[in-house]
C-alpha cells in the first residue's frame, strides 16, 4: 500500500511538472532530474511517518505549481505573455514596470547663496546689518 501511494505521488509531480513547464523544455529537464533525484534519495526509507511526509511534501508541491506558478513568453523585446490555466490562483496583485504611468518628474530646490540673500542664515527673519547681530 504504501509503494503505491509513492508511485502515485511521483507519478502526479512528474505530470504537474510536464503540464507546467511544458513550454519550456530546459525547465521542464532541469525540475523533473530534481524530482528523480529526490525520489532516489529516500527510495530506501523505511520509515512509515516519514514516508507518508514525503508524499504529503510531494502532493503539496504538486498543488503549488499548479496554483501558483505562472509561465512567461517573451512576444517583443518589451512584453511577456503570461500563460493562466484554469487552477491559477488570483488573489495577487502583480506591478510590472511597463505598465505603470510614468513617474511625475520632481523639482528641485532653488539654493541662494547666503551672500544672496541678505540673510545670515540664523532663522530670524532679520537682515543682518553691519553693526547687529543674529537675535538667535
Amino acid at each position: 500500500m504504501q509503494r503505491a501511494k509513492v508511485i502515485k505521488s511521483y507519478i502526479n509531480l512528474l505530470r504537474t511538472e510536464k503540464k507546467v513547464f511544458g513550454n519550456d523544455p530546459n525547465a521542464l529537464i532541469h525540475v523533473m532530474n530534481q524530482t528523480r533525484t529526490q525520489y532516489r534519495e529516500n527510495k530506501d526509507q523505511q520509515d512509515e511517518t516519514k514516508v507518508n511526509e514525503l508524499v504529503d511534501h510531494a502532493n503539496a508541491v504538486s498543488d503549488f505549481l499548479v496554483k501558483n506558478l505562472l509561465q512567461a513568453t517573451r512576444k517583443n523585446e518589451k512584453t511577456f505573455e503570461l500563460k493562466f490555466n484554469e487552477h491559477t490562483e488570483y488573489y495577487k496583485q502583480y506591478e510590472f514596470i511597463n505598465d505603470q504611468p510614468p513617474a511625475r518628474k520632481k523639482r528641485g530646490k532653488i539654493a541662494i547663496p547666503e551672500e544672496e540673500s541678505g540673510c545670515c542664515g540664523g532663522g530670524c527673519g532679520k537682515a543682518p546689518s553691519p553693526s547687529s547681530e543674529c537675535s538667535k
